[in-house]
């Protein structure tokens, strides 16, 4: 039995870890399109909120893929 503990326990920090790349990678282009958006003239500036909302939704989603996989790896530790 702890050896399928240890299994799903390493598989899940390895999905946290690869969680963890695609949050920081979202952030990461939301500063800089509101970088961008700042430089922005007028005509851009709407293209480039859409943008910005479409990663704020992103980094929400992985936000809670995280907690998730935290709160499931607690469970694995206990």
């Amino acid at each position: 039995m702890n050896f399928l503990k240890e299994k799903v326990k390493k598989y899940q920090e390895k999905k946290l870890s690869e969680a963890k790349q695609k949050l920081d990678y979202y952030i990461e282009i939301k500063n800089h399109l509101e970088k961008q958006l700042q430089n922005s003239a007028e005509e851009d500036s709407f293209r480039i909120k859409e943008k910005i909302k479409k990663q704020k939704e992103f980094i929400e989603i992985w936000s809670k893929n995280i907690n998730t996989i935290t709160k499931e790896l607690k469970k694995l530790k206990s």
